[in-house]
C-alpha cells in the first residue's frame, strides 16, 4: 500500500514543479525574472514560458501599456529672458523592466522622475526660442517656429530609458500662455500682425480689382475704337455712293441740279422763322425766276 502512496506523491509533487515552471506573458505585459531576488532575464515577448520552480525563480510583471504623464503649468524663460507659463504632457511605457525595477519601482516614482526630466528638457528648448518667434504666425495660423526642436523629444528619450527603464514614444506642448503681466502685450501684438495680413490680402485684392477695371476700360476703348472706324468706313462709302449720284445728276440734267443745290443752300442758312431778303439778281432767285426748259 505505501508504494502506490509514494507513486501517487512523487507523480503530484513533479506535476506541482512543472505547473510552478510554466507561466504566460500576457501582451499588456513585460517580466523579469529574479532568483532569490536577483535579476536574471528580462521577458517582452508575450506567450508561454519556463522558468526554475520558486522559490529560485520569481517572475515580477510590469504593465507595458503606453501612459499619459500631464505635467503641471511651469513658467519658464526665452532666451530673451521673457516668462511663459508652459503646459505639456509626456506618452511612456515601461520597456526594460530590470532598469525600472532598480531606479524607480513604480509608476508614480516613474512618473514623478519623468515630470522633472520633461520640464527641464522643454525649458532648455524654450531657453533657445525668442519670445516674439512663439507667438509670430503666418497666413495659415502656424507659428513661425516650432514650439519644441525634434531634439528635446529625443534627448528625453534617451535619458528616460537609460535611467529609468522606459519609454517615451510623445512629448508635446499642450499650452503656451502668458503670466498675466504680459497677455495684454501679446494680444496687442497679434492683433497687429492680424490686422497687418488683412491690409495685405486687401491691398492685393485692390490691386487685382484696379488691373480688371483697367482691363476693361482698355477692352471698352478698342471696341468703340473699332465701331468708330467701321462707323467711318460707312460714312465714307455713303458719301462716295452720294457723289456719284450727284455726279449723275448733274450729268443728267445740269439746270436742275443747280437749282436743287441752291435751294439747299437756302435752307442750310435759314431758321425757322427768319425772313430773307433778297436782290432779285441774287443767284438764289435765279433758278426760280428763269423759266426750267
Amino acid at each position: 500500500m505505501k508504494t502506490p502512496t509514494l507513486v501517487a506523491t512523487g507523480a503530484a509533487l513533479v506535476c506541482a514543479v512543472a505547473a510552478s515552471s510554466l507561466w504566460v506573458l500576457d501582451a499588456r505585459e513585460v517580466a523579469l525574472v529574479t532568483s532569490f531576488g536577483a535579476p536574471v532575464r528580462e521577458v517582452t515577448e508575450p506567450g508561454l514560458h519556463v522558468h526554475a520552480p520558486w522559490p529560485i525563480h520569481q517572475v515580477l510583471r510590469f504593465d507595458r501599456r503606453a501612459r499619459v504623464l500631464a505635467i503641471e503649468p511651469t513658467e519658464m524663460l526665452t532666451t530673451d529672458k521673457k516668462n511663459l507659463v508652459v503646459e505639456a504632457f509626456v506618452v511612456w511605457r515601461v520597456a526594460r523592466p530590470q532598469t525600472f525595477l532598480e531606479s524607480v519601482a513604480t509608476a508614480e516614482t516613474a512618473e514623478a522622475r519623468l515630470s522633472d526630466l520633461v520640464v527641464s528638457a522643454v525649458a532648455a528648448g524654450l531657453g533657445h526660442q525668442q519670445y516674439d518667434d512663439l507667438f509670430n504666425v503666418v497666413e495659415d495660423g502656424e507659428p513661425t517656429v516650432p514650439l519644441l526642436p525634434p531634439s528635446v523629444l529625443e534627448q528625453v528619450a534617451a535619458v528616460a530609458l537609460e535611467r529609468f527603464g522606459v519609454e517615451v514614444q510623445d512629448l508635446r506642448v499642450r499650452h503656451l500662455g502668458l503670466p498675466m503681466q504680459n497677455e495684454q502685450s501679446i494680444y496687442g501684438r497679434m492683433r497687429a500682425e492680424r490686422a497687418r495680413i488683412a491690409n495685405k490680402y486687401r491691398s492685393e485684392g485692390e490691386e487685382q480689382a484696379a488691373a480688371i477695371r483697367a482691363r476693361a476700360d482698355r477692352q471698352a476703348a478698342e471696341l468703340v475704337a473699332g465701331a468708330e472706324r467701321e462707323a467711318g468706313a460707312v460714312t465714307a462709302k455713303a458719301e462716295q455712293a452720294a457723289a456719284r449720284l450727284q455726279a449723275e445728276a448733274y450729268r443728267k440734267d445740269p439746270q436742275l441740279y443747280r437749282l436743287l443745290r441752291r435751294l439747299e443752300t437756302a435752307e442750310a442758312i435759314l431758321d425757322e422763322d427768319a425772313t430773307l431778303v433778297l436782290d432779285s439778281e441774287s443767284p438764289l432767285l435765279s433758278g426760280l425766276q428763269e423759266p426750267t426748259p
